[in-house]
């Protein structure tokens, strides 16, 4: 046994010296390609002198070595075939050393090289995997039941035809099990069976013994439609397992859109069939489908193309479905062009842009950011919106939507879904940042896309209303969703609103500063049909621009700036021949 220890540890001496050598050899330099693949098997080979040599894994030195050679082999290029296997494995590496050494520095390491994966290779075969492992840590070490479920409900929602998904539903029951009385031997807090059940075609639905009374509950079941779009949300009293079907035409009868919610039940009241007949839906029915199963049924008259994602905080379950392209019939429900003789500067200039929906951020109960002396942003944003759509409709003659002209609350996914029922041909939602520090200032505006940077992340929390830690999950539900036409246009509105905006309020106010186009996952422009941004006006926090907020001169100033942005964008569509 000891010749064997030393003659691994002389091969990984040798595999070492060879890394090292070969640049020299024959006075040319590696492909980044071949560095990075030696640079993997000499961390393989340590890794195995660790398994194999108790003695070496003793020593917390050597797990480090290890990692840190796995993390060289990453770095050398992030984007080689080996990288996510280079990245689960340190998340493997440093869980075995929490559990070896109990530090608890090594667990978030191996948490955020999970996270990692997910992240940076969501549609890798590993990344289902690192999930698996995240709910694992949650559920065991940390005792953190509530993430366990999200990321496991996560991990089922994202990756249905995944290795990891008998797995991680058999867990997610398991974890809602009522806790055996027995003191001489407590249940595992995870406890799988013998042979796991078998995968189906609905893999995610588990059906059977779960007590009524710990079933999740159905709380609200919302829905907005027209001929060619319809969104229905399902909130849930906490995350659940769920699953959609699109079922094939048979003969007449219309197609069926089913979602599924495990774990689940529904009151009498939710149970009632909600006829629609707009030629997109004929009707939605829910219905306790089986003691613990939840089935939400859309009986389809015309359908293209659908989606369904969920949301935190609440949890909700979010179901879009498009039908044919049908031209906007009805008419906007707030304000409407004024009718006169005179043809307006949309039809003299043949603009495309017929209806803008525009969403003043925040409202009722919630606030938004506070600001200096009080000063709160739905009340600020309100304002801006109301004068920009005044200007719109006055002086260019484009008809206007606003999600709200009052001080009530919306949910994010309610002025999408506005914006999609009125046949907007632009969205744009007008905020107001804050910061930590008050010397920060200045506009920046932003178009759906992941987020690539702290910053970008930090934006989407504040405007989603959610943790920080939370915007990960959202950015790979929205990776399965970026297949939306409208990201380039969106990013050309974006710019066109932007520099209108530091143009406008620079000439007049000078000392602005100018953060650029941004993008992040901002839920509120998820599932938008329309060229769609999201535009932070100023910082509430910073005194100097509090204080121009109070004015009507600077929001003024606000609204003639956005509003150029829309006209210059709509002449650059007729110019391109859009």
């Amino acid at each position: 046994m000891k010749k064997n220890r030393t003659n691994l540890f002389l091969s990984t001496l040798l595999l070492l010296s060879l890394l090292l050598l070969i640049p020299a050899v024959e006075g040319q330099a590696l492909t980044k390609g071949k560095i990075t693949e030696k640079r993997y098997s000499l961390a393989r080979a340590l890794q195995n002198k660790l398994l194999f040599s108790p003695q070496h894994a003793a020593d917390r030195k050597n797990w480090l070595i290890t990692a840190k050679t796995f993390s060289q082999a990453y770095k050398t290029d992030p984007y080689d075939s080996l990288a996510p296997s280079s990245l689960l494995t340190l998340g493997d590496l440093y869980f075995q050393m929490y559990k070896r050494f109990n530090k608890q520095d090594d667990l978030h390491e191996a948490l955020a090289y999970y996270d990692d994966i997910v992240t940076l290779f969501p549609q890798h075969r590993f990344a289902d995997d690192a999930l698996y492992k995240t709910a694992k840590i949650y559920a065991v070490e940390l005792k953190d039941l509530k993430n366990a479920s999200l990321v496991f409900a996560r991990l089922i929602a994202i990756y249905p035809k995944g290795d990891m998904i008998s797995k991680a539903a058999s867990d997610l029951k398991a974890l809602k099990r009522p806790p055996v009385s027995d003191t001489k031997q407590p249940e595992p807090l995870i406890k799988r069976a013998s042979s796991p059940p078998e995968q189906n075609t609905e893999p995610a639905t588990i059906v059977g013994t779960k007590k009524k009374s710990l079933l999740s509950e159905v709380v609200t079941l919302r829905h907005w439609s027209t001929k060619s779009y319809t969104r229905v949300v399902i909130e849930t009293s906490e995350p659940i397992i769920y699953t959609g079907h699109l079922l094939k035409q048979e003969g007449d009868k219309p197609r069926r859109l089913y979602v599924n919610l495990s774990d689940s039940k529904i009151s009498k009241k939710l149970q009632q069939p909600i006829p629609i007949k707009d030629g997109l839906l004929q009707r939605i029915r829910s219905a306790q489908f089986s003691p613990d199963t939840v089935r939400v049924v859309l009986d389809t008259q015309s359908l293209s193309d659908y989606k369904i994602f969920h949301l935190e905080d609440p949890y909700r379950i979010v179901i879009d479905v498009k039908g044919a392209e049908l031209p906007p019939q009805a008419p906007p429900t707030q304000f409407v062009s004024i009718p006169n003789n005179t043809p307006s500067l949309a039809q003299q200039l043949g603009l495309g842009i017929k209806r803008v929906v525009l969403d003043p951020g925040h409202g009722g109960k919630d606030p938004g950011a506070v600001g200096i002396g009080g000063l709160l942003e739905k009340d600020v944003v309100l304002k801006v919106a109301k004068k920009v759509a005044r200007k719109i409709t006055k002086e260019l003659g484009i008809e206007v939507v606003l999600t709200r002209k009052h001080d009530v609350f919306l949910r994010l996914e309610e002025r999408t879904a506005i914006a999609n029922t009125e046949h907007g041909d632009l969205f744009i939602s007008i905020h107001a940042n804050s910061a930590k520090s008050p010397e920060a200032k200045g506009i920046e505006t932003y178009y759906l896309d992941l987020a690539t940077n702290e910053d970008e992340m930090k934006i989407a929390a504040k405007e989603n209303a959610t943790a920080a830690q939370k915007i990960s999950d959202l950015q790979n539900i929205l990776s399965s969703l970026m297949n939306n036409s409208k990201k380039n246009e969106s990013a050309q509105l974006a710019k066109m609103i932007q520099s209108n905006l530091y143009k406008g309020l620079n000439d007049k106010f000078k000392d602005i500063r100018n953060h650029g186009v941004k993008k992040a996952p901002f839920i509120v422009l998820i599932g938008a049909q329309m060229p769609s941004i999201l535009t932070e006006i100023a910082f509430i926090s910073n005194p100097q621009e509090a204080e121009r907020m109070v004015t009507d001169h600077y929001l003024e100033a606000i609204a003639d700036s956005i509003t150029r942005g829309i006209v210059e964008y709509a002449v650059t569509l007729k110019v391109a021949g859009l």
